[in-house]
């Protein structure tokens, strides 16, 4: 039992030492000792370093704060938050100092964050105003057939609204007592005339011709018409029923007498509305006032036509606004000679305008309205943009838009992904304004460690005070 124990407690003794010579050998080898030598490579083998990676090398830590917090948490040194958070270090930009609002984004997520850039031109500006509005008759075109002398119809031969009337054509016949009396003068007239150039006297001839002509043009404005004051002349006899004619071609409307039936002195008997052209009354809005004016070709397109169109021009343009929808009336004048327009049809319109020529072109959809102005960001190298202030003027076809000032031709301006970029633009402006204040703070020690513990609430050291270079209107 005795010689057991021995040879356990000296077997026990060596590996022990060996042990302790094997780890001083190893610590040895790692830290590079005289006592071991590293090997030597051979003359054909070429050893390579690692590049040092520059971004893992140490920046300057510009200030601390909390992102939850928000700008009321910046403090030039590390500590803890009003929410009791450790304060997040904010480095330096790694090469270079930026501008205020500009944003540099990796190329490899240009792609992944849908960024799109086009070019700014210079060409011409154009626009197609599209509206709609109703058709109507021009009020031009618009004929009353008026009594002039009371009375009684004696034949209508134009009863029904909606005919078609010719120039010329026969309406109605009227027995008046007043235009009786005026055919009997006239007859008077014109027998006196003939004694007088019996009488070859040339005063007298003068005189009688005076009166008949006098009495001719009260026929005239009684409503008879000169064939039939024609006739009277050369047959010396009065017409009880003296006929009236339609005074324009178009269609018969409002026909306010019958047969056989009185009229009265002023009273309008029916109306005749042309219908060679027709008036489209429509509206456009504030934005297109610039686009429109007297003259301009329209080309208008009508629901009971498909695949027709029908042309015309701008011939009024209202000088008021509608203050209820801030629209202007816009009338143009469209060709019926085929007669298929209807007064009361619906049609839509297209204003062709005059283009615009040598005009700073961008997209539309570069430009972002801030609420006081507006910016568009431009492109200086792949994946750098910088914010410009840009004033936009009237707004063209395919999504374009007049650049007044802020932009030149060639430059690029982001299209998509712009508002990704806008708020990381106002990031680093905020940072931007706060950093030179920071800078004059108290720097703090190279190396200060957070608290290793999260203070209680009810610790008054857990609320940290705001630095003196706190900008004014920041609160905690």
């Amino acid at each position: 039992m005795m010689r057991r124990n021995i040879v356990i407690f000296l077997t026990t003794g060596v590996g022990l030492i060996a042990g302790f010579a094997a780890g001083m050998w190893f610590n040895a080898a790692s830290y590079g000792t005289a006592s071991v030598r590293q090997p030597r490579p051979s003359p054909g083998r070429v050893v390579t370093r690692r590049p040092v990676d520059k971004t893992r090398q140490k920046r300057k830590v510009l200030y601390w704060w909390d992102p939850m917090v928000g700008p009321a948490s910046i403090s030039p040194k590390p500590g803890i938050s009003s929410m009791g958070m450790a304060l997040i270090p904010v480095y330096a930009p790694a090469s270079g100092s930026s501008v205020a609002g500009e944003v540099r984004v990796d190329p490899a997520m240009v792609q992944n964050m849908g960024i799109q850039t086009q070019k700014v031109t210079i060409g011409p500006l154009s626009r197609l105003v599209h509206t709609v509005g109703f058709l109507k008759v021009p009020a031009p075109r618009r004929y009353s057939v008026t009594i002039r002398a009371g009375g009684w119809i004696g034949k209508l031969y134009a009863a029904t609204n909606g005919t078609m009337i010719r120039k010329g054509q026969k309406l109605f016949t009227l027995y008046s007592p007043r235009i009786v009396a005026a055919e009997n003068e006239f007859i008077a007239a014109q027998q006196s005339l003939l004694a007088a150039c019996k009488t070859g006297n040339s005063g007298v001839i003068r005189d009688a011709r005076e009166l008949r002509t006098s009495v001719a043009m009260r026929l005239d404005y009684l409503g008879v018409s000169g064939s039939q004051v024609k006739k009277i002349e050369h047959s010396l006899r009065p017409m009880t029923f003296v006929s009236f004619y339609s005074p324009a071609t178009g269609c018969l409307v409002d026909v306010n007498v019958r047969q056989k039936s009185r009229i009265d002195a002023g009273k309008t008997a029916m109306r005749i509305e042309n219908l060679q052209s027709l008036w489209l009354d429509s509206y456009i809005y504030e934005n297109q006032i610039p686009w429109v004016h007297l003259g301009q070709r329209v080309t208008a397109r009508i629901a009971a036509f498909p695949g027709r169109s029908f042309t015309g021009k701008v011939v009024f343009i209202d000088p008021f606004e509608n203050p209820a929808n801030h629209t202007i009336a816009v009338r143009m004048v469209l060709d019926n000679s085929s007669h298929n327009l209807r007064p009361g049809m619906y049609a839509l319109a297209n204003i062709r305008t005059q283009p615009r020529q040598h005009v700073i072109l961008a997209p539309r959809s570069a430009i972002i309205n801030t609420g006081t102005g507006e910016l568009a960001f431009v492109e200086i190298s792949r994946g750098h943009f910088d914010p410009v202030t840009v004033k936009t003027g009237l707004t063209g076809q395919h999504d374009m838009v007049q650049v007044l000032s802020g932009l030149a031709p060639g430059q690029k301006v982001l299209t998509s992904g712009q508002f990704a970029i806008d708020v990381e633009s106002q990031l680093n402006a905020i940072k931007a304004r706060f950093m030179p204040k920071l800078s004059t703070a108290k720097s703090a020690p190279a190396v200060h460690k957070p608290h290793a513990q999260r203070p209680k609430a009810t610790t008054p050291s857990a609320v940290v005070k705001p630095p003196a270079t706190m900008p004014r209107g920041m609160k905690m």
